[in-house]
């Protein structure tokens, strides 16, 4: 915190803050005399929730967030104060603590009045306790209707240590593709540290915050553009950046930062000022060295304000083919890679020329690298989109019709949870295969005797029938040796240790494990022992795993649950009563070989009854179906397919339930549209 004391600094400063605006110039000069002009660096708390009320403050530069914590901690009642804003009037006025925490997000300014000067000032300056009056009103009307007075920017910095790394090309896709996914306003800001260049010149503009706002070119693209170039050694630029950086966030959504390669204190000051720092490189050895000096360098410059998920490394695809394997490159790291973009075609981009030395590279949205931004685009905005395939057994084949209507429509999902069944389903959707392949593979199991290709025949009563060997078997026949690296969406398996009765939520190694863990149902698939614990079925404990989703701070998520209510069992057990009355009663003279071979069917049937899997099964899907309605309720959107009159372990009906998840995808598609556009 920071104290600048210059009376005209003060004066010029309180012209331009709307609070103050239509006072005469003896009642600005009456203000200037008992004003303090004090900057905050980011993260620094500027006033705090239960703190006795001190004074007012109205913000000049930067940006500062209010907040409330609950008595577990967290953040509440979150609100964004933007430059000319201002806060603690109401404690200032009462009297009462301050109500709120108030933070610096980047370094910012603020005019500083204390409580007893304030209240001397209102009271010879009626002009501003109209004001002031006026702007409560204002405040109070807005937190009765819920309406927010400003929005939340996010701002961008992206930054490549090495010229060539495609940053410029990844930066202003980006920024078009925010503005298509968000339909907000986005600002691409370029800054080149070549004064050869024919941009403007920081130096002409950094001091006068109209003058940012004006140089900015507008309606060329669906995006605002703005290039600056600068001198690296102008000192007194640097000290400029960081008003620079938040001067825009009034106006838009988001702001990218388009950085020069050349690491120096301006570059380096604008990354420490961001909300959101993304080290564009390749795979070679040399560049993932030097973006490791970039984030040792980010650590030492934020302390213990660094974070993992607000520092985030982009591999460019500008290379094609590295030869570095993905644990080659986190060992050189020694950091997680948060996105890997596909290889970018000559085909699938042109060059555009915005405006005299500002070009940029734009991607054919139909390209596989459009495709990752448009995702990535949602997770930044927050409006990532996921989906939960639920566990049932054979029900679970369900899921295939649901998947159809989803790739029909368009719909994106962005990441996909499954258990047990829905882990499978959800392992071979997310590695590519789509839902007509999947079909294929479910039509491997027409046939009734079509599921004796998964058992191998381990007949010990706890671990039960199915060893499990050939399920991986043929797995692998379909996912091979992919990992959750090589997965195309965002992937995550349940499972649950019967051991620690604890949920495991599996992301890491490779698929074909992960689901062999998940559809082990007890007494009907053997236990996965791994280390101390015994792996079974995700959907012992979480038959619909919403949670996961809620946890990651998915606000949009479709679930959809298999499982049959106690009215569907009871209708599909009177259908099946009908069915055996009406076969027992063939005769024999008009049909002996379907007369001998269903009592010979029954016998057999009646020496395993009771089926011990059966019953346990059974039982599972009793409390499972409790479990999944509770989840259920976490999900915006909610799919539970008819599935009556069909068996757990009736795979050889995949047709009919293929349809079925179909049909109720599709009742609920005008729900699944509305919850995108959200």
């Amino acid at each position: 915190m920071t104290a600048l004391p210059s009376f005209f600094n003060k004066l010029a400063v309180i012209k331009q803050t709307p609070i103050f605006e239509g006072l005469n110039w003896f009642e600005l000069n009456r203000i200037a005399r008992r004003v303090e002009l004090v900057e905050f660096n980011k993260g620094d708390v500027i006033c705090r929730q239960g703190d006795p009320a001190d004074a007012f403050y109205a913000l000049i530069s930067g940006r500062v967030y209010s907040y409330t914590l609950n008595s577990a901690g967290q953040k509440e009642e979150v609100d964004f104060i933007l430059r000319g804003m201002h806060f603690g009037i109401i404690s200032t006025l009462t009297g009462e603590n301050h109500s709120h925490t108030y933070e610096a997000i980047n370094d910012s300014a603020v005019i500083k009045i204390k409580k007893d000067d304030f209240a001397h000032l209102l009271k010879v300056t009626p002009k501003l306790a109209v004001a002031l009056s006026q702007s409560l009103s204002h405040r109070i009307r807005s937190h009765v209707t819920g309406a927010r007075d400003t929005q939340e920017s996010t701002i961008i910095a992206v930054y490549a240590s090495v010229k060539g790394s495609g940053s410029s090309t990844y930066a202003a896709n980006l920024a078009l593709t925010l503005k298509a996914q968000t339909d907000k306003k986005v600002l691409l800001l370029r800054l080149s540290s070549d004064l050869g260049d024919s941009l403007v010149n920081l130096a002409d503009i950094v001091y006068d915050h109209d003058k940012i706002i004006e140089s900015i070119i507008k309606n060329k693209l669906p995006i605002d553009v703005l290039g600056v170039k600068f001198d690296a050694a102008d000192h007194a630029v640097l000290d400029r950046i960081s008003p620079f950086v938040s001067a825009p966030v009034n106006d838009y959504s988001y702001i990218v930062f388009d950085l020069p390669n050349q690491m120096d204190d301006v570059v380096m000051k604008t990354l420490v000022q961001s909300d959101l720092i993304h080290l564009v490189t390749v795979e070679r050895e040399y560049d993932l060295e030097l973006t490791r000096h970039v984030i040792d360098r980010l650590s030492e410059q934020l302390k213990d304000r660094f974070q993992t998920e607000k520092v985030q490394i982009i591999i460019s695809g500008v290379q094609d083919d590295s030869g570095l394997k993905p644990d080659e490159i986190k060992k050189i790291l020694n950091y997680d890679v948060f996105l890997r973009l596909p290889h970018l075609k000559p085909q699938e981009f042109q060059n555009e020329n915005v405006y005299d030395g500002f070009f940029m590279v734009k991607v054919d949205p139909a390209s596989e690298y459009a495709f990752f931004l448009k995702r990535l685009s949602r997770q930044i905005s927050g409006s990532l989109i996921g989906l939960v395939l639920g566990g049932g057994a054979a029900l679970g084949m369900a899921h295939i019709g649901v998947l159809r209507v989803l790739e029909q429509e368009g719909i994106p999902i962005d990441i996909v949870v499954g258990s047990s069944m829905g882990a499978l389903m959800a392992s071979l959707w997310a590695s590519g295969y789509t839902a007509d392949d999947i079909e294929k593979f479910g039509r491997e199991f027409g046939k009734k005797t079509s599921v004796w290709k998964l058992f191998d025949l381990n007949w010990h009563l706890f671990s039960g029938p199915v060893g499990g060997e050939a399920i991986k078997r043929w797995l692998r026949t379909k996912i091979g040796d992919k990992t959750f690296h090589d997965a195309k969406i965002l992937l995550k398996i349940t499972a649950y240790d019967l051991y620690h009765r604890q949920e495991i939520i599996i992301d890491q190694g490779p698929l074909v494990e992960a689901v062999r863990k998940s559809v082990a149902i007890p007494g009907v698939i053997k236990p996965v022992m791994y280390k101390d614990q015994m792996i079974i079925d995700g959907g012992v404990l979480n038959p619909l795993p919403t949670n996961v989703l809620v946890h990651m701070g998915i606000k949009k998520i479709i679930a959809v649950n298999v499982l049959q209510s106690p009215a569907d069992v009871f209708y599909g057990a009177e259908l099946e009563k009908e069915r055996l009355h009406q076969q027992y009663h063939v005769p024999f003279t008009k049909h002996p070989f379907q007369y001998v071979k269903f009592r010979f069917i029954r016998f057999w049937a009646s020496v395993f009854t009771p089926n011990v899997a059966d019953i346990i099964v059974r039982t599972l899907q009793a409390t499972e179906y409790v479990l999944a309605e509770q989840s259920s309720k976490q999900a915006d959107v909610i799919i539970h397919p008819d599935l009556k009159g069909i068996n757990w372990f009736e795979l050889y009906e995949v047709n009919q339930l293929i349809k079925r998840g179909q049909e109720a995808t599709l009742k609920h598609l005008p729900s699944i549209k509305a919850l995108v556009k959200r």
